[in-house]
């Protein structure tokens, strides 16, 4: 089960200050749900990364999905899932919960909703995928650094954390500049994601398997975080053999 304090469930300060209009406001939240406004605000890739996340997933795994997004994303997750997974979405905003179980509920009524903040979110079970999808933008460095450990704290062995976000974009892109005055305009910690890579917000980077595919010149990313299963393991293994072997010739050494 999910645990969240009241004081964890409030929009943060900073989300207020910059998205409040948007997300409060129930006319541009489905302006900016409808497909051309997202094809436009992506270039047209956003049909590309949500492929490039479905590969990502299988049928009846538990998901979490970290915010509620623009567009198609969860829909098409819940529909490659199935409806035997698990399939929670958290949201610190109650207006986007709300409006996101009033367009989906009906036709996916396994999806469960929950007001929750991202980088303090726990569950007693562990996830088979955890997906942030265009959120870390919209976060502070403090903020993004906790939403991407805990996103990876959440998932258990073997499991996977999908995030797709914004990417620095190779040298002679010739929307570089404009994105990136764009970005300082309306997603001011956007920038940050240009100049890190997403491993290195990780503190256990050792404990996951990375690997990262680039889209439209590198103006988007999808990173993806395998956590392994127990290296500890292997080495527990190999040594069996050698335990046996150490058995054996003590056994025969007492004949």
């Amino acid at each position: 089960m999910s645990s969240e304090t009241a004081s964890s469930k409030r929009i943060p300060a900073y989300s207020e200050f910059f998205y409040g209009d948007i997300y409060n406001s129930p006319s541009k939240t489905a302006s900016r749900d409808k497909p051309l406004s997202v094809h436009l605000r992506t270039f047209f890739q956003d049909e590309k990364m949500l492929q490039s996340l479905l590969r990502e997933i299988s049928v009846n795994q538990r998901i979490l999905q970290m915010g509620v997004s623009f567009g198609p994303e969860i829909e098409e997750v819940a529909y490659k899932a199935g409806g035997m997974s698990g399939y929670d979405i958290i949201d610190v905003n109650e207006l986007q919960l709300k409006m996101c179980r009033k367009k989906l509920g009906a036709v996916c009524p396994f999806i469960r909703f929950i007001r929750a903040n991202a980088a303090t979110f726990k569950d007693s079970a562990k996830y088979d995928v955890v997906i942030v999808w265009f959120l870390l933008k919209e976060m502070p460095i403090v903020t993004k650094t906790k939403t991407i450990n805990n996103a990876l704290n959440l998932v258990r062995p073997g499991g996977k954390v999908v995030f797709v976000d914004y990417h620095n974009p190779v040298k002679w892109h010739p929307l570089r500049y404009l994105v990136r005055m764009y970005n300082r305009l309306y997603h001011p910690f956007a920038e940050k994601l240009w100049d890190r890579q997403i491993d290195t917000f990780a503190k256990d980077k050792t404990l996951f398997s990375w690997r990262k595919s680039l889209f439209f010149g590198g103006m988007y990313q999808k990173v993806v975080a395998t956590r392994k299963i127990n290296p500890l393991n292997l080495n527990i293994v190999e040594a069996e053999p050698k335990v046996k072997e150490d058995f054996l010739q003590s056994f025969y050494a007492r004949k």
